[in-house]
């Protein structure tokens, strides 16, 4: 791979603003001088993502994630550096002059999509090759026209055992085709398979275009064979994360501020053929928390429009939770009996889709027409309610479940106070602890004042002023810290602030190779700290250090003059002594002049 200066990925970096990048992925809620958001790398509740706009870092104080621009990008997307750095030099039109990444150098998860893309081309010629007439018929009578069948790439694999494995296995190795979920392994023999035969595919990407996974229709009337076949989870596909078609019509939700939210892949290959450009659809599992967290990022209205049978309108239900959840506004479209999107659509056009949708209902008038509460017994009642009530957990604003609880006691005939208290014992019942991070997360569990010390000097290290930074070098060492970890990160600090004094602190993180010392770095500087005086908390902070140090020495003279000979005992109390006089001088020692040395 072709060298890239160090400049350039520096000028990559500050090109693009990590608040910017970042929020096109999440919701970000500015509080305080950063922003906030759930953590996008574990499930949590409430928000300890932080991102600094001012350092240009970001920092989970859940599960301590965190770094740069590029990091995020990596980690999100899952890519190499020279990948995401790629990316990223796109984004802000910066050329990026390197030699195309080699096979060895790309990371598994490129080369995974690779894999997905050449699946595309194959599965996409074939479809229009003689020996596929019967799947391409199929489409065109289900109403699908060949421009939406190119534009999706819609394809078809044949009812071959190795016609895809046979093609890849010449550029990857077996391991990385079954990691891919396009082949399986046979039991008998060990050998790989095709996992998708005889069935019309369609593609799946991400809401940024990566190609992921599949979803395959069956032709054969086989019924040992499932109808519909999708993808299993892979390192590049979590279904919980996925819409279908929201690469492609992502842009017209965020102008429109409004999505479709349809369950198949012909519901939403009709509809956008029709026009309706802002739908999505799941893609091999039903709709998540995920989903939502996902399409709010682009719209403030979801309009759900799922089969009218039993099963969809349940669907409907839990979808209109996981939507109102993230405080979508959450609307119901109707049809009738025995319809679904795609063939009430083929049946009576668009203009009649278009009034259904004008008529779309409020997620909670929905609800009530579906319960129907006043025919229910008082033990329906209360099953339903215990089971809605379940549904609020997902609700992370407690204000905005509360509001939506008291809407559900009225629609139930229920007094308000009572559905409160039942809705605040199942959440006490929940095992998932929540607490606000909003402040940062400060260690409370130092064994002494000394690593309390340690703690806050490495802290001004990280986000002091220059005269900070220097006296630091002059008057720290790894030898005076009493705890191993941060032994480790003062030294990791000293070098590279020996090396770049005058780096910017969101920088310094990037100069750290230990991973662990890297995270801590970033964690001291995203925590808010009361630092007015950065030098005067500086001295008090060098001068505890030095307090806790001698007191351990004056515990050790303690505890061997419990056992020393008549002969050891006056040394013993004169160093006692002597220990006592140098915790005096401490005040005398460290001043203000400690920041008056020759420059460094």
């Amino acid at each position: 791979m072709a060298k890239i200066p160090e400049y350039t990925i520096e000028k990559i970096k500050d090109s693009n603003d990590i608040v910017d990048v970042i929020s096109a992925y999440l919701p970000l809620k500015k509080k305080g001088a950063n922003y906030w958001a759930r953590c996008p790398f574990h499930d949590e509740k409430t928000a300890s993502f932080s991102v600094s706009p001012s350092k240009q870092i970001y920092h989970c104080f859940g599960c301590s994630a965190g770094g740069n621009v590029l990091n995020f990008v990596m980690e999100y997307e899952k890519l190499s550096f020279t990948e995401a750095l790629k990316m990223l030099a796109e984004r802000a039109g910066i050329p990026l002059e390197f030699e195309q990444v080699s096979p060895q150098e790309q990371s598994d998860t490129g080369k995974l999509r690779d894999m997905h893309e050449r699946a595309i081309e194959m599965y996409h010629q074939q479809l229009f090759s003689p020996s596929a007439k019967h799947a391409l018929d199929y489409l065109l009578n289900r109403g699908i026209k060949e421009d939406t069948i190119r534009e999706f790439k819609l394809g078809y694999a044949p009812e071959s055992w190795d016609f895809l494995v046979s093609k890849l296995s010449g550029d990857y190795t077996p391991e990385l085709i079954q990691k891919s979920g396009l082949a399986v392994t046979s039991e008998k023999d060990g050998r790989l398979f095709d996992r998708f035969r005889e069935r019309v595919m369609f593609p799946v990407h991400d809401d940024r275009g990566n190609a992921v996974g599949f979803g395959g229709r069956l032709m054969t009337n086989e019924k040992s064979d499932a109808k519909y076949l999708n993808s299993p989870e892979t390192p590049i596909y979590n279904k919980r994360k996925i819409l279908y078609g929201l690469n492609v019509t992502r842009e017209h939700i965020r102008k429109e501020k409004k999505a479709l939210i349809v369950e198949g892949y012909m519901d939403f290959l009709q509809l956008y053929q029709h026009g309706y450009i802002n739908v999505v659809a799941g893609s091999g599992t039903a709709f998540t928390l995920e989903h939502a967290r996902l399409l709010r990022r682009f719209a403030d209205e979801a309009v759900l429009c799922y089969d009218s049978d039993s099963a969809g309108q349940k669907a409907t239900v839990r979808t209109g939770f996981s939507v109102s959840a993230q405080k979508l506004e959450c609307k119901v479209l109707m049809l009738p009996k025995g319809e679904d999107p795609d063939s009430y659509l083929r049946k009576e056009g668009p203009e009649e889709f278009f009034k259904k949708q004008a008529g779309a209902l409020p997620f909670l008038e929905f609800l009530r027409l579906h319960y129907r509460p006043a025919a229910m017994s008082p033990k329906e009642k209360s099953d339903t309610l215990s089971a809605l009530l379940e549904e609020l957990r997902g609700f992370a604003d407690p204000v905005y479940r509360e509001m939506f609880a008291r809407e559900l006691a009225k629609m139930f005939l229920v007094e308000e106070q009572t559905l409160l208290r039942q809705l605040n014992r199942q959440a006490a019942r929940s095992p998932e602890k929540e607490s606000n991070l909003f402040m940062g997360d400060k260690p409370k569990h130092f064994k002494n004042q000394g690593e309390s010390a340690e703690y806050f000097l490495l802290h001004l290290l990280v986000n002091g002023d220059l005269r900070v930074r220097k006296a630091g070098l002059r008057y720290l060492s790894p030898a005076l810290f009493s705890h191993p970890f941060l032994q480790q990160v003062l030294n990791a600090l000293l070098g590279v602030l020996g090396k770049h004094l005058s780096i910017p602190a969101g920088h310094i993180p990037d100069k750290i190779d230990d991973p662990k010392c890297r995270g801590f770095a970033i964690k001291l500087l995203m925590e808010e700290q009361n630092t007015v005086n950065q030098e005067q908390v500086f001295i008090e902070s060098l001068k505890q250090l030095e307090l806790q140090i001698l007191k351990d020495k004056y515990d050790q003279l303690t505890t061997a003059l419990r056992t020393a000979s008549p002969a050891e005992i006056p040394d013993i109390m004169k160093k006692q002594m002597e220990n006592l006089e140098d915790r005096k001088q401490l005040n005398t020692l460290y001043t203000e002049d400690i920041f008056r040395e020759v420059d460094l």
